[in-house]
């Protein structure tokens, strides 16, 4: 996350400051909101895991014995496990169903990225739950199939094959798209 913040709004927030706490949100929600946008189908499930990871930023801070110039890799871990959360509560979550796409959601201001990250955003949002969620971890954030497997409870070939099929649902999704 490329989000600064500085060591006054970090000791702040540690004193449960209100204002230190507001900043911070208005500081870092822009870009954590699109993290937890990859992750639901709807931009209400997405603020609902926003607000829940901020509620556990603001209860947990005491716990972060970093700088903060770290601090945005550990509140995007927390955004990222409270999404993780929150599409394993999902009935519709399975271990077994066909991993589909994912796409990066920049911060670009540029109106044609904007409304290009959207559409993929969509395409994303027509996966099945555990095919995005696979592909997210993976493409977007980085993880190994073996850290996937752990944290999704399914076996490393499960998490490769939903690899796979993400990338070629994501293909002809793509085609069909292109194709209107």
């Amino acid at each position: 996350m490329t989000v600064q913040i500085t060591e006054l709004i970090l000791e702040g927030c540690r004193r449960q400051e209100r204002p230190a706490q507001a900043a911070l949100y208005r500081q870092c929600s822009p870009a954590l909101m699109r993290v937890a946008l990859r992750y639901a189908r709807n931009a209400d499930d997405a603020a609902d895991i926003l607000n829940r990871g901020f509620f556990k930023v603001f209860t947990k801070i005491d716990q972060f014995a970093g700088t903060a110039e770290n601090f945005g890799g550990w509140i995007r871990r927390i955004i990222i496990n409270e999404a993780l959360d929150f599409v394993r509560a999902d009935p519709g979550f399975s271990g077994h169903e066909a991993l589909e796409a994912a796409a990066h959601i920049g911060a670009s201001p540029d109106v044609e990225h904007i409304e290009a990250a959207q559409s993929i955003l969509r395409l994303l949002r027509r996966l099945p739950l555990t095919t995005a969620t696979v592909f997210n971890l993976f493409a977007m954030e980085g993880f190994s199939h073996q850290e996937i497997s752990e944290q999704l409870g399914i076996t490393e070939t499960n998490s490769k094959w939903h690899l796979h099929s993400a990338r070629q649902k994501l293909q002809q999704l793509l085609r069909q798209t292109i194709a209107l």
